[in-house]
């Protein structure tokens, strides 16, 4: 489910990140189990609001001319409500909590006033009459977003043996004039809105077979609905390097349906010092949609003077359907062993299965199969160490296999065109998208490698954990993950490249270069299937590590005092960080690997609980990390987050 919980009805939060259990499958990271507030026979409920006013924020720190006396205003207020209690004492229990949160701001655009004036002047004056944008602006422009989180639980005892449980999320997000992750640059006109709307129903019923063996059954049912609209819907789309874009971006317009169903079941049973537990696990997730990613086309341009001539360096504009109806069903199975061999060491073994059933067409791997190791050894009273070791395979998002079966030359694909060919198609255009495809020019498509295989990362952890006072404990833990044959996206279809030399400069198709670029090895025009441009391939072939030391210092609560602080050292490298990742040179992999766009060297958590003098429960919670931008400090109490 991708419902989001109000933290009124989270009890705590559970990371699991080595392989301690073959219980946790289907992701290559760690898992994170949420674990949800019950209702009691005693009724009780919070009720809290934070709001924030722009007058305490301070002036816009990268200013320039246009904005050096702007202070954009940012408004934001949350409010939300939780109460639980019995419906039928010591049988039927409940608990719900809703939560609103709504933001009002201005983004500033950092496009020069200058730059402004001469594209206004050019579309006023009608010199690009195709293009569905006559008008930019700079300064300062509305955002908003409003978010709604709404859950209700229900406990109910059919008797000591079998209990129930139901709950139910809503979450309703909605997200207005930014939607996209646009840059500074980027005018209104490419911004947009953006509506995500998720609902999931979860179960489980637990049944006590006997005093050693215990049934989990498990379902859920989610769907989630995803619009995505541009202010500027026409097209096409301007890229001026470095200077502005505006227009239809090339991502928006889209709608997404997923609809979630998922069931499992374990049994657990007790044997002497082995507790033995095995389960099953099925779901299936379908996903209709429609996403017109790059039909309204885009123009790029090097140079304001180059779009004052109508000389766009490329052009790229998608035809076809933008529809497609796809889904993937999963399948796990696991079995575990946790051995208590001694009064001071446990050990967990155990196995998992799992098989994900693409779509035709896409290769079905069928040997994922998962080991899993985990240790624990207390010397003494005072000291534990710890150890484990395991294998998780991943599954492949439904957004990453949509682009292969949209655009697969069928169904659609992309024209793409470059330097005269790209100007001659804009000055057709007078500036606007094309409605048919201009013959001659190759069609680019998305596929996936035949020999695909599943994703999956290899963790080992080593700990220590020493008790410092009857309620102080300390712990260092590390915990190294390799992840292999993970997803990135690379044009199969270029030739190998070649050094750049005055003879062969216009053959390669470059008519202007430089003394420095001499030598340089770039791309030609040739192709080695004729028929496409471009062959963007879904394939297995990124790799990534991670290397993690965490100091813990934990007190358990005692004296109406608790607090926990952690700092976490950490380096991850890779040569993909995404999906949808193009390699510079797609014949020189190894050239691509370096720090990963999700590296954070350092981060540094504390978290404390209190009670004040008179009687009321106080949380605070602040948090510090290095390596990661934030945007503002949320306040005095509660969360907070700063990085230089």
């Amino acid at each position: 489910s991708r419902t989001e919980l109000s933290p009124e009805i989270v009890r705590e939060f559970r990371v699991v990140n080595n392989g301690l259990s073959a219980e946790f499958g289907g992701a290559a990271g760690g898992s994170i189990n949420v674990v949800t507030k019950s209702g009691s026979n005693t009724f009780h409920g919070d009720d809290f609001i934070f709001v924030r006013n722009g007058i305490f924020d301070a002036k816009e720190p990268f200013e320039t001319e246009a904005n050096e006396h702007v202070e954009p205003q940012v408004n934001r207020y949350r409010l939300g409500s939780s109460l639980g209690g019995p419906l039928r004492k010591d049988r039927t229990f409940f608990y719900e909590a809703i939560e609103q949160e709504s933001e009002r701001e201005e983004g500033i655009s950092r496009i020069q006033p200058a730059v402004v004036s001469v594209i206004n002047n050019l579309l006023h004056a009608g010199a690009w009459p195709g293009n569905g944008t006559q008008h930019i602006t700079d300064g300062t422009f509305p955002e908003a977003s409003s978010e709604t989180e709404a859950s209700g639980k229900l406990d109910h005892h059919f008797s000591d043996r079998h209990s129930l449980m139901l709950r139910y999320a809503y979450t309703n997000n909605r997200i207005s004039g930014d939607a996209f992750n646009t840059g500074a640059f980027s005018d209104a006109s490419a911004r947009g809105n953006a509506f995500t709307k998720d609902q999931g129903l979860a179960g489980s019923l637990a049944s006590v077979a006997s005093a050693r063996t215990v049934n989990d059954l498990r379902f859920q049912f989610a769907t989630r609905r995803i619009t995505l609209r541009t202010d500027d819907e026409t097209g096409p789309g301007i890229d001026i390097s470095g200077l502005v874009s505006f227009g239809r971006p090339y991502q928006g317009n889209s709608r997404r349906r997923e609809n979630h169903e998922e069931v499992s079941d374990s049994v657990a049973r007790l044997r002497g010092a082995h507790l033995i537990k095995a389960g099953l696990t099925a779901s299936h997730v379908s996903l209709v949609a429609s996403t017109p990613d790059g039909f309204g086309g885009v123009y790029v341009f090097p140079s304001l003077a180059a779009f004052r001539s109508g000389q766009p360096d490329s052009f790229r504009q998608a035809f076809g359907s933008p529809a497609t109806r796809l889904g993937v069903t999963s399948y796990g199975f696991f079995v575990q062993d946790h051995w208590s061999a001694r009064r001071r060491l446990a050990v967990d073994l155990g196995a998992r299965y799992d098989f994900e059933r693409l779509p035709a067409g896409f290769n079905q791997d069928t040997n994922d199969i998962s080991p899993r190791l985990g240790l624990a050894f207390s010397p003494s009273t005072a000291w534990v160490l710890r150890a484990g070791f395991g294998i998780f395979y991943d599954r492949y998002a439904l957004a990453s296999l949509n682009r292969a079966v949209e655009k697969d030359g069928v169904n659609a694909f992309e024209a793409v065109a470059e330097g005269d060919a790209a100007a001659n198609i804009f000055k057709q255009a007078e500036g606007g998208s094309l409605q048919t495809p201009v013959p001659l020019i190759g069609r680019s498509i998305f596929r996936v490698d035949r020999p695909l295989a599943t994703s999956y990362s290899a963790q080992t952890s080593f700990g220590v954990e020493h008790l410092l006072a009857p309620d102080l404990s300390i712990s260092a833990n590390y915990l190294y993950v390799r992840g292999v044959k993970l997803p990135r996206t690379r044009n199969i279809n270029l030739l190998e490249p070649v050094a750049l030399t005055a003879e062969n400069a216009a053959a390669l198709g470059i008519a202007d270069f430089s003394a420095q670029q001499i030598g340089r090895e770039v791309f030609g025009p040739g192709r080695l299937d004729p028929d496409f441009n471009d062959i963007d391939e879904l394939e297995g072939s990124s790799s990534s590590t991670y290397h993690g030391l965490s100091i813990a210092l934990n007190r358990r609560l005692s004296h109406e005092v608790e607090f926990s602080a952690a700092y976490t050292l950490s380096r991850t490298m890779d040569d993909a960080s995404d999906f949808d990742e193009q390699p510079q040179d797609p014949y020189d992999l190894i050239d691509e690997r370096g720090l990963s766009r999700n590296h954070q060297a350092h981060r540094f958590v504390f978290s404390g609980t209190f009670d004040l003098p008179f009687g009321e429960e106080e949380d605070a919670a602040h948090t510090a990390s290095r390596g990661s931008r934030t945007r503002m400090l949320d306040g005095l109490f509660g969360h907070v987050e700063m990085a230089p």
